[in-house]
C-alpha cells in the first residue's frame, strides 16, 4: 500500500470518529419530547414557532417545558406571540436537578433565548429562579419587577449532562409586556394613606401649638427661714412698727453741742479757758487777803 492510501485510510477514520462523536453529542428536541406524550402540545408548538430547530443548533440548553393540561390558552395564541413566550422557555445554560439544589436560597437571575432578540426591556429575557431549601420548592418567574415568581419544578424529563437538560414547571411564564401588552414599570407599593381622623379626636401632639404656662407659686407655699431676708421677704412701712422719736432722733440742741465739742475751734480754747479761770482764783484770793 502507497504512502497516499495510507494517508486517505487515515483520514477516513478521523472523519468517522468526528461524525459519530458529533451525533452522540447532539441533542434533538423534538425526538426527547416525542418518548413522553404528556408534552406532545409543548412539542407542536416548539416546531409551529421554528424554535425547535433554533433549540438543536445550540449547545448548553435547559427548556422548561409545560405538560398539556398546564399549558393553558397558549396553543390559541399567534404564532409570533407564543414564539416570544416559548423563549423565555428556553434558558442558555444547562441546569438539572442537582445544580438547582445546590442555588443559593435566593433569587438568581437566568438568561434566555428572548435576550438574544434585542428587544426585550426590563429584564424580560430573564427569568429568577429560587431554591427554597426549607419547603423544597424550586420556584421560576419573569424577573420583571413585580412579576410573580409561582412557576413551580415538577420533575425533570431529560437529561444530558452539560449539553441539554428538559424540565417541567407547572405553568407557562409570561413576562409582563412580552404578550403584545404595552409594558408598563410597576411602581412601589404607595404607602397606606393616615386614617381619617375623628371630629372629637385631639391634635397629634406634634401639631399642637406650644405655649409656655405662667409659673405660679403655690398658695400654701412655707415662709423662707433664711436670715437674710430679700428684698421681696421686707416688712411694708404699713406693717412696720413706728419708731420712738425721741430715742431715734436726737435733738437740735444735742446736734450743736455735738457739733461745737467735735469742732477744732473748741478743742483749741479749753487749755486757755482753764488758765484764765486759774488766774482769776488766785488773783482773788490775793485780795482777799489785803
Amino acid at each position: 500500500m502507497s504512502h497516499y492510501s495510507k494517508f486517505s485510510s487515515s483520514l477516513l477514520i478521523l472523519f468517522s470518529c468526528l461524525f459519530f462523536f458529533s451525533l452522540a453529542s447532539a441533542h434533538n428536541i423534538t425526538r426527547i419530547l416525542d418518548r413522553d406524550p404528556d408534552f406532545s402540545i409543548f412539542n407542536e408548538l416548539l416546531t409551529k414557532t421554528h424554535l425547535a430547530g433554533e433549540i438543536n443548533r445550540r449547545k448548553t440548553l435547559t427548556i422548561l417545558a409545560v405538560p398539556n393540561d398546564r399549558i393553558g390558552d397558549l396553543a390559541s395564541k399567534q404564532v409570533e406571540t407564543a414564539r416570544t413566550i416559548l423563549m423565555n422557555h428556553v434558558v442558555l445554560d444547562y441546569y438539572d436537578i442537582l445544580k438547582l439544589q445546590k442555588l443559593k436560597e435566593k433569587s438568581n437571575i437566568l438568561t434566555t433565548l428572548y435576550q438574544t432578540t434585542g428587544v426585550a426591556s426590563y429584564q424580560q429575557g430573564f427569568l429568577n429562579v429560587t431554591n427554597n431549601r426549607s419547603t423544597g420548592n424550586i420556584v421560576f418567574g419573569s424577573a420583571v419587577r413585580g412579576a410573580p415568581h409561582d412557576v413551580n419544578y415538577l420533575g425533570t424529563v431529560a437529561s444530558m449532562p452539560f449539553n441539554i437538560s428538559v424540565l417541567s414547571v407547572s405553568k407557562i411564564i409570561v413576562a409582563p409586556g412580552i404578550d403584545g401588552q404595552p409594558l408598563r414599570p410597576i411602581a412601589s407599593t404607595p404607602k397606606a394613606a393616615p386614617a381619617p381622623k375623628s371630629a372629637h379626636s385631639p391634635p397629634p401632639a406634634a401639631e399642637a401649638p406650644v405655649t409656655e404656662a405662667p409659673v405660679e407659686a403655690p398658695a400654701d407655699a412655707p415662709v423662707s427661714d433664711s436670715p437674710t431676708p430679700s428684698p421681696a421677704d421686707s416688712e411694708s412701712p404699713a406693717d412696720a412698727p413706728v419708731a420712738d422719736a425721741s430715742a431715734s432722733s436726737p435733738s437740735p440742741a444735742a446736734d450743736d453741742a455735738s457739733d461745737k465739742a467735735d469742732s477744732p475751734t473748741s478743742s483749741a480754747m479749753k487749755p486757755l479757758a482753764q488758765s484764765s479761770l486759774a488766774f482769776l482764783v488766785v488773783f482773788a484770793s490775793f485780795l482777799t487777803a489785803h
